[in-house]
């Protein structure tokens, strides 16, 4: 592979045939035999059907594969070390649907959800591992796993009161106000 294409393909964890095509200026036919044969030979990863990535590691992905859309809940909590769990699901929030509602990528499985656009907010472009990657803030992440059921509110509450410190109450509870009758569990729990 050419190293001026493969630089300027790897601004971009993921990429489409279209953007391969692009950069080559060649019609989307030979992009896509070219997709194919780097694949076979593993220079490249396919993240799902036209779309592939460099990239080994899903969080860098995740966020690119669609958009808009941020990672949030148990993954996102992880990086910013408010639980030691370690998820095996990237939750990446999203206001497109998609009929395939989670992807296998490397060790990890990439899950959709689908929001409304006025939910899809509270999130923040970062560097990791020298890519641009959007995440939830803390905050939201913490609301996100909570709307979705995907943390129970105890666990919510032990989050927040190990970690006052380091979390911006006022905008957790902003956050949680979109949510009906959450703040005031929110904050019935850390009370108690």
């Amino acid at each position: 592979m050419n190293e001026a294409i493969k630089g300027h393909l790897r601004q971009y964890p993921v990429f489409t045939v279209k953007d391969l095509a692009g950069t080559l200026d060649k019609p989307a036919e030979y992009a896509s035999l070219q997709t194919y044969r780097w694949k076979k030979k593993n220079i490249i990863h396919e993240v799902e059907k036209g779309k592939y990535s460099f990239e080994e590691d899903p969080f860098v992905i995740a966020s690119w594969i669609l958009w808009p859309s941020y990672i949030s809940g148990w993954a996102a909590l992880q990086y910013y070390h408010l639980t030691e769990q370690l998820p095996f699901t990237i939750q990446v929030m999203t206001t497109r649907k998609r009929n395939k509602k989670s992807i296998k990528y490397g060790n990890a499985k990439i899950e959709f959800t689908t929001v409304k656009p006025s939910f899809l907010k509270g999130f923040q472009q970062i560097l990791y591992h020298q890519k641009e990657i959007f995440i939830a803030e803390k905050e939201k992440a913490i609301v996100d796993a909570v709307a979705t059921k995907r943390m129970s509110l105890n666990e919510c509450t032990s989050i927040i009161q190990h970690n006052k410190n380091n979390l911006n109450l006022k905008r957790l509870f902003s956050y949680a106000t979109m949510i009906k009758g959450l703040s005031k569990k929110i904050k019935a729990g850390i009370h108690d």
